[in-house]
């Protein structure tokens, strides 16, 4: 029987190229980095930069355009949506400059009625 892994939330700095902290969902932390580094096209240089902190899944943060949600959350509506393989996956990430968030919920648009 397939054991079943915890899924853990990392926040994962980067304050040298893209100024950005990305808070990575993953059932393990060597899985989040080294997935954070092929999509985002990091060198192995670079990751020996990073700044790699546990982040809690229930912690609230605020999203741009979506408002308070967690990680835990975020999980909640991946696992519903077909598309989506697996994890890791970026919960969300937060651009140094910025107080607050951002992810997918920040750039979905409503869609117009059709009739």
């Amino acid at each position: 029987m397939k054991k079943v892994k915890e899924l853990k939330t990392y926040a994962i700095t980067d304050d040298f190229k893209f100024q950005v902290t990305q808070v990575v969902i993953s059932h393990s932390k060597e899985v989040a980095i080294y997935w954070l580094r092929d999509i985002a096209g990091y060198s192995n240089e670079e990751m020996e930069k990073f700044r790699v902190r546990d982040f809690p899944l229930d912690e609230k943060v605020v999203v741009r355009d979506f408002g308070e949600t967690s990680a835990r959350e975020i999980i909640d509506d991946v696992v519903q949506i077909e598309t989506v393989r697996g994890f890791p996956i970026v919960a969300f990430w937060k651009e140094v400059e910025n107080d607050y968030y951002e992810n997918w919920h920040s750039y979905f648009e409503a869609e117009e009625p059709t009739d």
